[in-house]
């Protein structure tokens, strides 16, 4: 089990000007404030307005909509979706989807408890901010929320209950042990579940009806290999690693990817005074550094100044969190960053969002809201595409949204996204790279 990441820290003012460096967008920290409390969805109904059809509004389509009937009465037509062009399966424009969280709606709660309540509401926030775009689409949408109280004995009512035959979609639950009984549930029915917080490795058998929307450490790792091939051809690899827990979930995980991939790579014991001419050699490297340390990483810096044109440094994005930095030092490094969170370096693609977000809340969105606004969007524009024949057509296909992306790999067990964005720091701005 992988948990999402604890909610970031809003940008301190050093980071900020330093975004402010980005030329793709500029960002308002701590500009914006809640005016008033969200009031908590208890077991409502939000239903999304309906469009005309397709198929009625086809001459306003830049592409005209075919319908084809095959020998066996199957009915197909053309459908566009992210700019391409699809004939899919004629389906449903009526769809219910369940959304089970944690919201702790009671009256009394522990930290905790409240802790997590907190954060699906951010998450909530960004759902309902998404509603605009899901508005465009030519379905319906009714969406049923219920609170688990992160309870497994109320999880198990809630799925009893007679609405819950009629779904055609689960986003939730977020506990790992509540998600296996869900998913039981749900391929017995042949419901997608979208578990949108915590990654399941692995399940009890096999289900297809699975979808794990966050990247785990392994998905992680396999893009980021993706992304050195094809940058980085014939360079050396050196994993810098200092056993705390960033190194032990992604840096482990690399190193296994390295291990199956039959990469070649160095793992470096992290040390104040590493001897880098002795890993790095006379060629070009690249060079993971996993510590979340600064002055780790300034330790690391100093002793690569110099090498610069021979060598890549990559980190975590959390480095942009830290304070009065060097950055003049940083860009004789070549410094890139990894992500799976593009709004937390740069809102890409992110002004619809950003716009609708501080127009209902009067703040910035979290990166639980941005959560919330993708997977729900994702799950109505797959849902208006293809109805319940998304699989069909999403799987290893990357669909980017303004968070994340959505690249749908099946495993022996179920679905995951492997996803992970690479981001160059280049004349004092912070890039995506999008060559891999």
């Amino acid at each position: 089990m992988i948990l999402a990441p604890n909610r970031p820290q809003r940008l301190s003012g050093n980071r900020f000007l330093w975004v402010l460096l980005i030329p793709i967008s500029l960002v308002s920290c701590g500009a914006f404030k809640k005016a008033q409390p969200v009031e908590w969805p208890k077991n409502e109904e939000l239903t999304v307005k309906q469009k005309d059809s397709v198929l009625s509004n086809s001459q306003n389509d830049s592409k005209p909509i075919e319908t084809i009937t095959t020998k066996d009465e199957l009915k197909y037509t053309s459908v566009e979706f992210k700019g391409n062009y699809y004939k899919v399966p004629v389906h449903k424009k009526n769809f219910n989807i369940a959304i089970l969280l944690p919201f702790h709606s009671d009256a009394i709660n522990s930290v905790s408890d409240k802790r997590r309540a907190n954060l699906m509401l951010e998450y909530y926030q960004g759902m309902l901010a998404a509603k605009v775009e899901i508005e465009k689409l030519n379905s319906k949408f009714t969406l049923h929320f219920f609170d688990t109280d992160n309870d497994t004995t109320k999880l198990k009512a809630l799925l009893k209950k007679p609405e819950m035959e009629d779904i055609d979609l689960i986003i939730g639950p977020t506990d790992e042990e509540q998600l296996k009984i869900a998913a039981y549930f749900a391929k017995k029915r042949e419901i997608p579940l979208f578990s949108p917080i915590t990654v399941v490795e692995k399940l009890w058998t096999n289900n297809p009806f699975f979808f794990n929307l966050n990247p785990s450490d392994q998905m992680q790792a396999q893009d980021f290999l993706k992304y050195f091939k094809a940058n980085h051809p014939g360079e050396k690899l050196l994993i810098v690693r200092d056993g705390k827990r960033y190194d032990l979930a992604f840096g482990k995980a690399l190193i296994q990817e390295c291990i199956a991939q039959k990469i070649n790579y160095q793992a470096v014991p992290f040390s104040k005074y590493i001897k880098w001419d002795t890993y790095i050699g006379s060629g070009k490297a690249v060079i993971v550094h996993t510590s979340l340390d600064k002055t780790d990483l300034t330790y690391s810096v100093n002793g690569l100044l110099g090498k610069g044109d021979r060598i890549t440094l990559v980190g975590p994005e959390k480095w942009l969190e830290f304070s009065n930095v060097d950055y003049n030092q940083w860009s004789k490094v070549n410094l890139s960053f990894i992500t799976t969170n593009k709004a937390s370096i740069a809102m890409v693609s992110g002004t619809e969002m950003l716009t609708q977000y501080r127009s209902l809340y009067k703040d910035d969105p979290s990166s639980y809201a941005y959560m919330g606004y993708d997977q729900l969007l994702f799950a109505c524009q797959s849902l208006d595409a293809f109805g319940k024949y998304f699989p069909l057509f999403l799987t290893d296909k990357s669909v980017s949204y303004t968070n994340t992306d959505f690249h749908l790999v099946k495993t022996a067990t179920c679905f995951q996204n492997r996803f992970l964005q690479v981001f160059k720091f280049e004349d004092l701005a912070v890039l995506p790279v999008t060559n891999y």
